[in-house]
């Protein structure tokens, strides 16, 4: 990739982008204005609210993890959930919060302003790769909200369950 410098174009591969690079450097936010988007990493959804104020935007980052079972459902799982949030305070500080029996995975980060495309993604990539061991620590026990599932079963990993699904062969053999 080539950058020209008279050139308000991108280059790749001697093939010129119909992008103006001045234009997509700052985002088109309004003083005191509202940006938000969605965006799904390691199988979970985030939400961002970007808000300009004064000499600094702010960035809220917020991620649904999964639940947090029961403990008649699953208290190992309960249990080491526990366990990998606390690991996670004490190294990256309180990123993970519990809400409504769900994970969450939060951030209020500072940005400067004017906001770029750049700025935010460095922001949020910043945020969310120090936190991706404790998630793959979390899916052992429970499935990320975006992993597909069978129908009827809940987000707990069937090994972690205190109940397992019976085994149709020892039904079948039990008649």
């Amino acid at each position: 990739m080539t950058l020209m410098p008279d050139s308000k174009q991108i280059r790749v591969g001697g093939i010129a982008l119909p992008l103006d690079v001045a234009a997509i450097e700052a985002l088109p936010i309004n003083p005191g204005g509202v940006m938000q988007f969605d965006f799904a990493y390691a199988g979970i959804p985030f939400s961002a609210r970007y808000e300009e104020g004064g000499d600094t935007g702010r960035l809220r980052l917020s991620g649904d993890v999964g639940p947090l079972p029961f403990s008649a459902e699953s208290p190992a799982a309960r249990a080491g959930l526990a366990q990998i949030i606390a690991a996670a305070a004490s190294a990256l500080g309180p990123v993970f919060r519990l809400a409504q029996g769900r994970i969450k995975l939060g951030r209020d980060l500072s940005i400067p302003v004017p906001a770029t495309a750049v700025g935010l993604i460095t922001a949020v990539a910043g945020s969310l790769i120090p936190a991706k061991p404790y998630l793959d620590l979390m899916s052992v026990y429970v499935r990320p909200p975006l992993e597909p599932g069978k129908v009827g079963i809940g987000a707990v990993r069937p090994e972690w369950r205190r109940y397992r699904q019976p085994d149709k062969r020892q039904a079948l053999l039990s008649l």
